[in-house]
């Protein structure tokens, strides 16, 4: 009989946080950093109840408070961090080897983990496996590991052969016999009517409906053409969204799936265009519509596939694109290490050798699934210009890395906030893509985002201003998700961070 690892297993503790049985705790000696204004705000303190903020000020309380304490020493507090776009369930690989096995299961749970470590309290799942996705949401609300509350879509809602098209059978033949116990990623429909069943089924539990916009692979095809949906298609999808109140989003790399968005009432659309410089009409046209983009330059940076090229064609050679190449190789050799199973991420890089070996044309046919490196050159060049007119003309910017797809692993979501720096954006921009503008995005500006009384008590503790220096986003000190202490990198009660005194002289 067929036999799926073990994807839950033993309870994953929370490190350095020992258990808390207050509902009430308070947080004091924090430099606030106020998302909104852009301010930091010293000597600040929050009354934590029920996992909301109850009450929040500086200097002294009124009333002096005794019970759980966290003083934090003068170290700065923002608000929980959000992923705009991951694939929590997703195994970060080019191809499935039945041996690595257990390594998936391990990662795809070390996701959850690795996503709150980084300071990520909330995630948007863009295409999950439903059933295993919802099994991991059950265990991270029992307390059984921790993790990020998840908003989640299910399943891709994608024409069969259009992106993503790879046959899951041509990944490991173990994955459609998978499929029956965790569902797919992609719902692969053949026609509308089938279209329209896939719709209603997918829908249950879901907050937002995911589309894929483009008619051209991002693989190393010869045939670069790939289905898309019939205007009657999308206009039963709207009409259906709009009775749910389902947002709709979709993933787009070409003008194409641009002018696709531009059409219909989209919510937001993920990633940037690969083969041109919008027009300031363009621009204009997305502001008007309001629609959100989450850009993800960390996928463009991680698929600068230089070697697929003896040397980088000179076209490529921009100075912006030679400096992500240098922070690609870094990574790579370093920090991906830490936030992927080192099996999984040597397997990453040894594929890169088809580029040569196999050749470029003929990497389908060889079941080779690595991406036409000129998508995402064209990405890096095109989306930096792109960004910078999105930024000035005001539209919503969000905060993603695909983390779950190759090379874009959890934990290292740091990436994208330094590409946005070097891409021009100042820090309390950055900031806000990943706490105020992604709830938003999420339309969970009510609850979560930014440190307000009766907001969600999400908090990440650091020890250095991230107004000042954003690196420091890399290490959080403290987490909280709704109250709740997630992780810490320091002993809380040895360090005098935690304890049960009378909170005197606050």
């Amino acid at each position: 009989a067929l036999t799926l690892p073990s994807l839950h297993g033993c309870a994953i503790p929370k490190k350095n946080v020992p258990a808390i049985d207050d509902a009430t705790f308070l947080i004091k000696n924090a430099n606030l950093v106020d998302v909104t204004s852009g301010l930091t705000v010293e000597n600040s303190w929050l009354l934590v109840e029920n996992g909301t903020i109850a009450a929040m000020g500086t200097g002294n309380i009124k009333n002096n408070y005794r019970g759980m304490v966290f003083d934090l020493q003068n170290r700065f507090l923002i608000p929980g961090l959000i992923d705009a776009h991951c694939h929590a369930t997703a195994s970060p690989v080019f191809s499935m080897r039945m041996t690595d096995l257990p390594n998936h299961a391990r990662q795809q749970k070390q996701n959850f983990v690795s996503a709150v470590e980084s300071g990520i309290t909330t995630i948007r799942d863009m295409g999950a496996f439903p059933v295993l996705l919802k099994r991991f949401i059950r265990d991270i609300e029992k307390g059984n590991m921790p993790g990020p509350r998840v908003v989640y879509c299910n399943s891709i809602l994608n024409v069969m052969g259009s992106h993503p098209e790879i046959p899951p059978s041509d990944i490991n033949f173990f994955a459609l016999p998978a499929s029956l116990f965790i569902g797919m990623i992609m719902n692969n429909f053949k026609n509308t009517k089938e279209m329209e069943e896939c719709l209603e089924e997918n829908a249950r539990g879901a907050s937002f409906i995911k589309l894929t916009l483009d008619n051209r692979t991002i693989f190393c095809k010869k045939n670069k053409a790939i289905p898309v949906y019939s205007k009657e298609q999308l206009d039963i999808i709207f009409n259906f969204a709009g009775k749910n109140g389902l947002p709709v989003v979709g993933h787009h790399h070409f003008k194409f799936g641009f002018d696709r968005a531009m059409a219909y009432p989209f919510h937001s659309i993920e990633h940037l265009i690969a083969d041109r410089i919008l027009s300031d009409d363009d621009v204009l046209r997305m502001a008007k519509n309001n629609v959100a983009i989450v850009p993800t330059m960390t996928v463009a940076q991680s698929y600068l596939m230089e070697e697929a090229f003896d040397n980088i064609p000179p076209p490529y050679a921009t100075p912006d694109v030679m400096d992500e190449l240098h922070v690609r190789k870094n990574y790579f050799g370093h920090e991906a290490f830490q936030h992927c199973d080192p099996v999984l991420h040597k397997q990453n890089l040894a594929a890169l050798k088809y580029y040569k070996t196999i050749g470029r044309d003929n990497l389908w046919e060889h079941k080779k699934f690595l991406v036409d490196p000129d998508v995402y050159f064209g990405m890096m060049m095109n989306g930096y210009a792109n960004l910078k007119k999105m930024n000035q003309a005001g539209i919503l910017i969000g905060c993603g890395i695909d983390a779950g797809m190759p090379f874009c692993y959890f934990g290292g979501n740091y990436r994208e906030y330094e590409i946005l720096q070097r891409n021009g954006f100042t820090n309390i921009e950055i900031l806000r893509c990943a706490t105020i503008s992604n709830a938003k995005i999420l339309r969970l500006e009510d609850k979560i985002g930014s440190l307000e009384t009766g907001k969600y008590a999400d908090m990440v503790v650091l020890d250095k201003n991230p107004l000042e220096d954003i690196r420091a986003l890399r290490s959080p000190c403290l987490v909280f998700k709704q109250g709740d202490p997630m992780y810490s990198a320091i002993n809380l009660q040895e360090n005098g961070i935690m304890g049960r005194q009378p909170a005197k002289n606050t």
